[in-house]
């Protein structure tokens, strides 16, 4: 006689509605346009979904079980491309409902511009790092377990990579003001 599969006290409707924003966000950061996000950050859900019996939370915590999911999909879906996509000019950070005043908007959606623009300058890995980094809000342990390298490692990529972000984004900032 078979055992059924372990319950897992883990609501998906509610883990869906935290954890999807940050899931879209992950994949903003990785480079995809908002369509590809979406998409993207839904078949995470679809594939939690079908594998949630899999699910231990000895091993991981959710968010790290879902963000593997999302690495492990996104490493797919890039080898799959037969060319990069450029990036929407979009608002990662836009939420229904709260509309500040259009010049507050507008410096907003330039900064992400700025922001995304930086991003690209990246190497992939260092993307990656920084994308579960804020847009998955994991630490460099949760990181390091995902990508394969130390913490120690992970904290120095990330150091170096914000600071290369830094300076990227001065630099045009500088420009912007000389134009």
């Amino acid at each position: 006689m078979s055992q059924p599969a372990p319950c897992h006290p883990i609501n998906l409707s509610e883990q869906f509605d935290h954890y999807y924003p940050a899931m879209y966000k992950y994949f903003r950061y990785r480079g995809a346009d908002s369509d590809t996000a979406n998409d993207l950050a839904s078949t995470v859900f679809e594939r939690a979904l079908a594998k949630l019996g899999s699910f231990d939370p000895g091993k991981a915590a959710f968010n790290t079980w879902l963000f593997a999911i999302a690495h492990n999909l996104a490493v797919n879906h890039w080898k799959a491309q037969a060319r990069r996509r450029i990036l929407s000019l979009e608002d990662i950070a836009a939420q229904p409902g709260a509309y500040p005043p259009p010049d507050e908007r507008l410096i907003h959606r330039e900064r992400i511009e700025s922001l995304l623009v930086a991003l690209r300058a990246l190497e992939d890995r260092e993307r990656e790092i920084v994308a579960l980094k804020f847009a998955g809000a994991l630490n460099n342990r949760q990181i390091a377990s995902l990508v394969g390298l130390s913490a120690s490692n992970v904290g120095v990529i990330l150091y170096r990579t914000l600071q290369r972000l830094k300076t990227i984004l001065s630099r045009t900032e500088g420009q912007a003001r000389d134009e």
